[in-house]
């Protein structure tokens, strides 16, 4: 697994949350050559590298000024955080398996230095102490992040090892149907569904969204996305009540600064017995979305578009009379992430196929932009329709096997509605530039 790479811009993003999260750690300021401080940060990236999509470590801010995004490391601090070599080979004395990691440094807005720390998932075993330090680390002992918790500890019961092993196990079985899949060995998970009740899907949908808040309000007033992933054949208690919002924290997707989606544990989730969801308002960071998970293994995402929460020039429409603009990064990296969502659904649920279902709604008149500087579109791409749809229903031995073309599949469908037509290649460099940059 490939380390993602968090922009300053997202650091600063997550330290306005004010708290941490199961993928965010903060440690105050310290030296590499500090060796219990380099025991408290490999304990952290153990723990992060032992969660789904690793973590982010953040050494510079103390966890009580996070907000204010301060003190900062020292000049000295930061120029032993700075080697990428010796912070390798520091951290390394400790983890088994060695965590892969990328390593960034950056003066934020608040003038404070910083060190971040993109742990990577780990690849095929989990990572386990293997030498002890006094009072941080205990040879043996395995460390992770505990689900609602954000601290890292040794495993603390039993629920957090299988998850752990679930994991790995999870793993394992996406390598498998990769290498099958590759030497054109037909593969189905699990007995096929053969009665479909798409009515039935729809009915909980209506149910789940019938009661808007004001956040979901303004949701729906805006450009948004509206994706529904689900498996595709329909049984009401595939997820029990108390295991709703375990189930969304297990699976939930982060392949970018950002979570998809984002569980807010500052604020009560709402809870209606077979169904569960949180509205998360943009007050505090440019992202506003609402969330909804169904005892029927349904998921459901409402999301702003990333050009309608921000000022940016590359996310402005330059046609004169536009009502607005949509991005197609925004398009193809989201969908790309809803993907990943449904390929670990197929895998927690153990179901033969995954439809995903998606709206681009509160368009009209809109026009598809690229969003980014480095890459132009040839041609104004206006669109009329206040609403595209696109669905793809995927066989989950297929999906986990190229998750990331079934998300191009779903952004295709999209942007080809605009009247846009590029290779698919596009798309994939697009996306593995953004997912594995640096």
């Amino acid at each position: 697994m490939i380390a993602g790479v968090t922009s300053q811009d997202e650091v600063e993003q997550l330290l306005a949350v004010g708290n941490e999260s199961p993928s965010f750690e903060v440690k105050g300021p310290g030296g590499l050559s500090d060796k219990a401080f380099a025991a408290k940060i490999a304990r952290a990236v153990m723990a992060m590298g032992n969660r789904r999509d690793g973590g982010v470590v953040c050494i510079g801010i103390d966890h009580d000024r996070m907000t204010k995004m301060l003190p900062g490391l020292d000049g000295a601090q930061a120029a032993e955080w700075d080697d990428f070599d010796n912070v390798t080979a520091a951290l390394s004395r400790y983890a088994d398996p060695a965590v892969v990691f990328k390593l960034n440094s950056y003066t934020l807005s608040s003038d404070a230095k910083v060190a971040i720390l993109d742990v990577a998932e780990f690849d095929i075993v989990p990572h386990v102490c293997k030498r002890s330090f006094p009072a941080e680390l205990q040879d043996g002992m395995t460390y992770v992040r505990p689900r609602g918790k954000p601290e890292s500890v040794p495993v603390p019961n039993s629920a957090e090892m299988r998850a752990l092993l679930d994991l790995a196990t999870a793993k394992g079985v996406r390598e498998f149907v990769r290498v099958a899949d590759g030497a054109g060995i037909p593969l189905r998970l699990t007995k096929s569904q053969e009665d479909l009740d798409a009515d039935a899907y729809q009915a909980e949908r209506a149910t789940a969204w019938a009661e808007p808040s004001d956040t979901l309000v303004n949701i729906v007033e805006r450009g948004h996305f509206d994706v529904a992933v689900r498996p595709t054949a329909y049984s009401s208690g595939r997820v029990l009540p108390v295991d709703l919002e375990s189930f969304v924290s297990d699976n939930t997707v982060r392949l970018r600064g950002w979570p998809v989606p984002f569980v807010d544990y500052r604020t009560p989730r709402s809870r209606h017995g077979a169904w569960m969801g949180q509205d998360v308002e943009a007050s505090v960071v440019p992202h506003e979305e609402a969330w909804r998970m169904c005892g029927s293994g349904q998921f459901m995402h409402r999301r702003v578009l990333a050009s309608d929460l921000s000022a940016s020039i590359e996310l402005g429409a330059s046609v004169a009379d536009a009502s607005g603009a949509v991005a197609v990064w925004d398009v193809l990296l989201y969908m790309v992430e809803v993907s990943e969502l449904g390929a670990r659904m197929a895998t927690a649920l153990d179901v033969a196929t995954i439809s995903f279902d998606v709206s681009l709604a509160g368009i009209a008149g809109r026009q598809l932009v690229s969003g980014d500087f480095n890459r132009d579109l040839n041609g104004s791409y206006l669109i009329s329709a206040n609403e595209l749809e696109a669905t793809v229903v995927v066989n989950s031995a297929r999906l986990l096997a190229d998750t990331r073309e079934v998300g191009v599949e779903l952004a295709q469908q999209l942007l080809h509605q605009f009247g846009l037509d590029v290779p698919d290649k596009v798309l994939f460099d697009w996306q593995d530039q953004v997912f594995n940059r640096g």
